[in-house]
This record gives structure tokens, sequence and C-alpha cells, in this order.
């Protein structure tokens, strides 16, 4: 179970995690490849479950909390000696920040590839046609039934779904296939099918199945018996990764860690469970506060300074969370994971998800705890097993 933001599904824009002989880093501190944009800190929907609770703005961006355009071409300066090259565009809601378009603009000048994530409801024609102008590789859109009223009551706006509609619909006419993710809980279940169809239906690419977590607003839906349970979320997974798969040609996506997923599913899809590229990743929010990623908005010890404040080679080489991050990472795992032939691939799955969950960034996954405490984790998957 993983943020809506994640990487997972995107396309990788991280290189190799240690530096390049060029790169102006110590030799045990791997390369900052991708910044995460959270370009605002507000939304123009109100999400019900969404993980970092942006401020609903109605349209009407809040300046304080949108990332200062002077504070990022000083952190894109600061950080291309460091192996800076993507940038994932985000938010809140991203197209909401006053100067979308020159931030766009700025990072294609700086040969900073870029991917995106928005609820698409204020793309229009000229923005799309812009965006693929300046090639973003990617772009996923927020899309939860192809029912719009259920939709609608969802997202927390009436219109949601037809402005999102036709948000995907200039996407695709600029020449994009964009991905849509599906925030998927109980009471949207029962609209897998019809999303597909629908997704088919407007050119979209691919459809990414989010289960709602257990954060930010998410936990109020969980508390309240919202949420999947662990037997539904591999049932979940079963289906999309087989039968739906068969019978769709588009490609769909869901993200458990790697020993939870059968050997076909493995074989079929290679890219799927494979750990988030965090080593690499820092996220900057829409308060200018660099942090871990989103998770940052409501966990304030996985903020590590502000732009303008803190410098940000210091906060990357040397912050004791990173640091501390980064020797975990490296090994030995404990636990399950120590004994998981998938360790050093899924990396404890999402670090966030973890340290929401257990306080501990690199713990074993609550799914893999769970299966082992049920005897289901695959004794395929142990070492010497």
């Amino acid at each position: 179970m993983l943020p809506e933001d994640c990487c997972d599904g995107l396309p990788d824009v991280t290189e190799a995690e240690q530096p390049s002989p060029e790169l102006n880093l110590p030799p045990d501190v791997p390369a900052l490849r991708t910044f995460y944009l959270y370009l605002s800190a507000g939304c123009n929907l109100h999400c019900r479950h969404c993980w970092i609770t942006p401020t609903f703005v109605n349209g009407k961006p809040v300046p304080a909390e949108c990332l200062d355009f002077n504070a990022l071409e000083q952190a894109v300066a600061d950080a291309k000696p460091l192996g800076l090259t993507s940038a994932k565009l985000t938010g809140g809601e991203p197209t909401l920040h006053p100067e979308f378009v020159r931030i766009v603009d700025f990072l294609a000048d700086q040969g900073i590839g870029m991917t995106m994530e928005t609820n698409g409801t204020l793309i229009d024609g000229n923005l799309a046609r812009h965006l693929a102008a300046k090639k973003l590789s990617h772009i996923a859109v927020s899309l939860d039934s192809s029912d719009p009223a259920w939709h609608d009551s969802f997202r927390g706006r009436k219109g949601a779904f037809e402005d999102t509609v036709r948000g995907v619909s200039h996407l695709v006419e600029a020449g994009f296939r964009p991905q849509i993710i599906m925030s998927v809980c109980r009471e949207n279940l029962d609209h897998i099918e019809g999303l597909i169809a629908l997704v088919q239906k407007i050119g979209a690419g691919s459809v990414k199945f989010n289960p709602v977590t257990a954060s930010g607003r998410g936990k109020e839906m969980h508390n309240d018996g919202g949420g999947l349970s662990f037997d539904e979320l591999m049932a979940l997974t079963r289906r999309i990764r087989g039968e739906l798969q068969d019978r769709f040609p588009i490609h769909l996506c869901i993200m458990i860690p790697p020993a939870l997923l059968t050997a076909k599913e493995i074989l079929r899809d290679k890219s799927a469970g494979g750990g988030c590229h965090v080593r690499n990743i820092l996220g900057l929010l829409g308060t200018g506060e660099m942090a871990l990623c989103g998770v940052g908005r409501n966990v304030p010890e996985l903020c590590f300074g502000t732009l303008g404040k803190d410098n940000l080679r210091d906060v990357w080489i040397s912050h004791p969370t990173l640091v501390g991050l980064r020797k975990d990472l490296d090994g030995p795992f404990h636990g399950l994971c120590g004994d998981c032939v998938h360790a050093k691939r899924c990396l404890t799955h999402c670090v966030a998800m973890n340290y929401e969950m257990t306080g501990k960034l690199v713990n074993v996954s609550p799914l893999c705890a769970e299966a082992d405490r049920r005897g289901l984790f695959p004794v395929s998957r142990r070492v010497g097993g």
C-alpha cells in the first residue's frame, strides 16, 4: 500500500545510486538524482483519502504555500553538482502554482527531465500542448471511478469527474498516453472494470491501482472500515495482475512487496515490486521545506531543513536521518527482511509508510509482516528456501 504520489508506477527517472566520478560528492554519498516538487501545498479538491492533507483552496492558491520560484532556482543550481537530472511535479495540485508554466520552462531549459502527477481538472488544451512541447516524459492523473457522482463525492467537489476526463482528453490530444491512478477503497472495488473500460475509451495508456493508506485523511477512512483488509488487498492484487490483465490490453499496475507476488506476476512485469529509489530522491514541499517526500507534510521529523535558510548540499550529505537511512538500506537487513531473497531489490518497500506504521523507516513492510504472522509468507522467498 503506497501513497498516491509514490515513485512506483512512474518511469525510472533515477540513475545509478552511486555518484559518477565528476560529481562533487563524498564517495559514500549517493547522487541526488530527482527532486519531488510538491509545488503547491494547496489543492482545488478535498479528497476523502488524501495522505498529504493539502489545504483546500477552491482553485485559489495560498501564495505562502507555493514553492518560491527563486528558492527553486537556487535549489536546482545547488543540486546539479550533486547529480540532479529529473523532477516530479506534484502537490497538492501542481498546476495551482501561479508560476507553474514558468517552472516547467525553467526546468526544461536546465535539462531537467520531468514527470507529473495531477488531478487533471485545470489542464486545458494550451497547457497540454505546452507540456508536450517541453517533453514531459510521463503524466499521471487521478480518477477513481467511471461513475461521475461517486468520483465527485470521493474527491469533494461536484464536477471534478467531468473536469478530469476533459483534462485527460486534452493530454491525449497533445500526444500523451497518461497513466490513470485509481485510489481503491471498499466503496469502489466494484468500479474497477468500469474504470478500465473508460480509460481505454478516452485514450489513456495504463492504470495504477493505489489502495488507500492509513495516512493523512486516509486514517479516518480506515478507522471507519473503508480501507482494504489484508485479504482484500491480496485478492485485488491477484485479480489485477491475473484475470484483468489477461482481459484488457492496457498495462495494469498495483504495487506490493515482490516477496508477495507470484512467479508468474514477476515474470509478466519485471518492474513489479521494485523498491523506491529513496536513496536518490529529495522532496521539496510547497512551504520550502526539504523532506524525505510528501510524508514530511504530516511528519515534521522527516523534514530536514528549509530552502534559503539551510544549505541543500549540507542537508543531502550530512543530515542524520538521511545518513542513517542510507546505512540501514545498505544492510544487512534484520528480521524477515534479512531472511528474504528480494530484500536488496525491495528495500523494505515504502520507507515513508513504514515510518507511519512502525516508527522506523527501514523495517519489515506491514504487508509482509502480516503475511508472516499468518504463515503465508512464501517459503520460496526465504534465503535457502
